[in-house]
């Protein structure tokens, strides 16, 4: 049996990375784009479509990170 196995020095940066804003917000809009990718119906307007949509999650993300540098003082 395996004993004092410590994980913490692997399990703790993929926790940090999913609780991380900016993460969330870069699955959500891969998860976004993928969806209106496979979608038949959104043929028309598919170009338009994720271009909005990956330049709304980017336009976020880098807020978030103007944010988390600011109130770090950098």
């Amino acid at each position: 049996m395996l004993k004092n196995i410590d994980l913490l020095p692997f399990f703790g940066p993929l926790l940090a990375l999913l609780r991380s804003r900016k993460f969330l917000v870069a699955i959500i809009t891969i998860g976004l784009d993928a969806l209106i990718a496979y979608e038949p119906r959104l043929e028309p307007v598919r170009a338009e479509l994720l271009a909005i949509f990956t330049l709304v999650g980017s336009m976020l993300i880098g807020a978030i990170a103007y944010e988390d540098g600011k109130a770090s003082g950098g």
